[in-house]
């Protein structure tokens, strides 16, 4: 499918950065699954050498088992011959570039093991924000001290992309050397269908519900959640779906926090 895949958690930047280097237009959005389909762009390396990059989207944990939208993406990713891991070196949600790492790491080693021996960069981006400046020696000392190489980039100003890119062509291309020495063997894979309908539901030690079932979770992804109307829709379609009635069968209260792939909002009766 592609030479090389940008891989990472939803708003870590991977849209703008494919964007950024080729004529590739994803959907790009302040809020997470913009991209619900991997979009494909041509990067230009220079003196006639290019390769085909892939935004891949949906990574979250318990992707390798066929959860929500993941078990789609990590198809692709098995077809790409090398890995940018894209990290919100800023944490502009309150998370933690490192352990962003290690669960997408993770969730790559549960799906095929095999992943993990692709050649991986990591793009540590958002070098425009105060917050990723401050959090990159700690990050770059930690993983490349685990034979990552670390390359700060800003998908927005250009910052460290074009070093990115020829280290990301060098080991495409050493990849295909090695490749034509040893081919990797084909793995098949069983998924086990999931009732699109079944909602499972935990209540965390935080006293924050989470919610899990496959089209509860797609509808997360389809809601642009800078758009009142659409989530006010949300909230009713999640109503009609029986997931408020399960909750509160629970013992869930209004102004209780739910959680759904990482969204979080209050439980409520008012919306009509």
């Amino acid at each position: 499918m592609a030479d090389c895949g940008l891989v990472g958690y939803p708003n870590a930047g991977k849209s703008t950065l494919l964007s950024r280097v080729s004529a590739a237009r994803p959907k790009i959005a302040d809020y997470p699954f913009t991209t619900l389909t991997p979009v494909l762009g041509v990067v230009e390396v220079g003196e006639g050498r290019s390769f085909v990059m892939a935004d891949i989207p949906g990574l979250i944990e318990g992707a390798h088992q066929g959860v929500g939208l993941g078990d789609q993406f990590l198809r692709h990713i098995e077809r790409t011959r090398v890995l940018i891991h894209v990290l919100d070196g800023a944490g502009t949600e309150g998370r933690d570039p490192l352990a962003d790492f290690d669960a997408i790491l993770k969730e790559l080693e549960l799906y095929n093991p095999r992943l993990l021996e692709r050649p991986m960069l990591v793009a540590f981006n958002k070098m425009d924000l105060p917050d990723a400046q401050q959090n990159l020696p700690r990050v770059r000392e930690a993983l490349e001290r685990r034979g990552y190489p670390v390359y700060p980039i800003s998908g927005v100003t250009g910052q460290g992309i074009r070093e990115l890119i020829l280290a990301a062509a060098a080991a495409i291309e050493q990849y295909e050397a090695m490749l034509a020495r040893n081919p990797e063997p084909v793995v098949e894979r069983v998924y086990r269908a999931e009732d699109p309908d079944e909602i499972r539901i935990e209540r965390r030690p935080d006293a924050v519900w989470m919610v899990r079932g496959r089209k509860v979770e797609r509808l997360v992804a389809m809601t642009p959640w800078n758009n009142e109307e659409a989530v006010r829709r949300f909230h009713v379609i999640l109503r009609r779906m029986g997931v408020e009635e399960a909750l509160r069968r629970r013992g869930a209260v209004d102004g209780d926090t739910v959680e759904i792939r990482g969204v979080q909002f209050e439980l409520t009766s008012d919306i009509e």
